[in-house]
């Protein structure tokens, strides 16, 4: 006869349910042995496709919730977010007893929130093997439900639309989901667009910052555009800037420098502490009209290349990145004109053709005082300098230079036109140009019809 021993509490183990991974196991321990079990979660699908270009971010006002692709836990309370942009679908995870909303943003303006828990009311108990049915919102055109290609509905659950939100009466499921969807958001962004152009409206005025900037140049629109130019900057030159910083040398993580040796008259630039993976800077020299050497250092060592930096630093305003940042400032000029209903067609016209005159005029002279600077440190002080610094150096001088072009415009607005003339250039020649066409238009409106001439051919 066999006797089997008794169990004590220290032999079994204690099971513990948990809804995403990385959360904090919490209980009472009444076992030795602890098993954590990960229930079944819901899956909360965002797939916006409006075609715009933009970059949006979710976050939650109460429990954590999970990031499927990075596969990693974001805290909710609005202590962390998650960024796609527009096309790009967004796979989260939250709990089944999840608290609060999640909140959908684009350029800081709220889009749509929603509480999981209200769209679908359903009570789940506690078995881990029991899975929700996920929630996905749609921005977008319509698409055709892929449940509907098999001949079986979508499940819909009744709730209210935020009051921000406006949502079609016919939901589709934009996804192709292998499972029974509770509830489809589809809709558009009408509104944001208004939001974020009345923002633009409203971005020129005075920002407080007097003590600082007593000619009221920077207001939070060219505080913007500044922030958009160096955006830009950094993604056009992202290559050469990402391997400046090189974590793979032997020494561990190294600043990539430039030092300068003359050979055979010539000057010819040298770089050192990059590792052997690093495909951008190489050994050997490299002269100043090196296309690496005139994007990075303006081409400092020839007057040839450094003009040629100048040329391809004014081009450079009209294309890629850059000239998305340009757009943007004659955006938000365009929006600062519509503001001001003492503002004609004229002053738009000559508000436009200033900015693109400025914006070729600085970056000109960004490349002049960016090769001076470096002529100084490397060639006078012969002392080597880290790339990245160069491409910081840019950046600040390019904030400093535009602060600067924006003040000689107004300085002279004021010497041409006047104290009262706070429109710098641009009021001078908008008003130019409106005396001009009037001129013209009375001239010909008062010309009788024998004092035209008739021309056969």
């Amino acid at each position: 006869m066999t006797r089997t021993a008794k169990q004590t509490p220290s032999d079994q183990s204690q099971s513990v349910c948990i809804d995403l991974p990385g959360e904090q196991v919490q209980c009472w321990r009444s076992a030795d042995k602890i098993k954590v079990v990960l229930r079944k979660h819901r899956d909360v699908i965002f797939e916006i496709r409006l075609g715009n270009g933009r970059q949006y971010t979710v976050e939650s006002n109460g429990s954590d919730f999970y990031h499927a692709d990075e596969k990693r836990l974001i805290p909710g309370r609005g202590k962390a977010s998650v960024s796609f942009n527009d096309g790009i679908r967004l796979h989260l995870w939250v709990s089944r007893d999840f608290k609060g909303e999640l909140l959908l943003k684009s350029a800081g303006k709220l889009v749509l929130k929603f509480e999981p828990q209200k769209l679908d009311v359903q009570q789940y108990n506690g078995d881990p093997t029991v899975k929700p049915d996920p929630i996905i919102v749609s921005l977008g055109p319509p698409s055709e439900s892929p449940e509907s290609k098999k001949g079986r509905p979508a499940q819909q659950a009744k709730f209210s639309h935020p009051s921000n939100f406006n949502a079609p009466q016919s939901l589709a499921a934009p996804v192709e989901e292998d499972c029974t969807v509770i509830c489809v958001i589809e809709g558009d962004l009408k509104g944001m667009p208004t939001d974020i152009w009345n923002g633009l409206k409203n971005g020129g005025g005075d920002t407080g910052f007097s003590d600082f900037d007593p000619f009221n140049i920077a207001t939070r629109n060219w505080l913007l555009a500044q922030l958009a130019g160096a955006a830009a900057y950094t993604r056009d030159n992202w290559e050469w800037l990402r391997a400046s910083l090189d974590g793979r040398t032997k020494q561990g993580f190294k600043l990539v420098k430039a030092t300068i040796h003359y050979v055979r008259g010539k000057v010819r630039y040298y770089f050192s502490g990059y590792s052997k993976y690093n495909t951008v800077f190489g050994p050997g020299g490299f002269g100043s009209g090196h296309d690496r050497i005139t994007s990075i250092f303006c081409g400092v060592g020839k007057n040839g290349s450094v003009f040629n930096a100048a040329i391809k630093g004014v081009a450079g305003t009209f294309k890629g990145n850059a000239l998305v940042s340009f757009i943007f400032s004659s955006s938000t000029a365009m929006a600062e004109w519509k503001n001001d209903i003492a503002k004609d067609g004229y002053d738009l016209a000559s508000t436009l053709l200033m900015g693109l005159l400025k914006a070729i005029f600085s970056a000109a002279i960004v490349v002049a005082i960016v090769a001076c600077i470096v002529m100084f440190i490397m060639f006078f002080m012969g002392a080597s300098l880290s790339v990245i610094a160069i491409g910081a150096m840019t950046v600040g001088v390019g904030v400093a230079v535009n602060y600067g072009v924006e003040l000689l415009d107004k300085k002279l607005g004021e010497a041409i036109g006047g104290e009262s003339n706070q429109g710098g250039l641009s009021a001078l020649l908008a008003e130019r140009m409106r005396r001009s066409v009037e001129y013209h238009w009375y001239y010909l409106k008062k010309k009788l019809l024998w004092d035209y001439e008739e021309v056969s051919f």
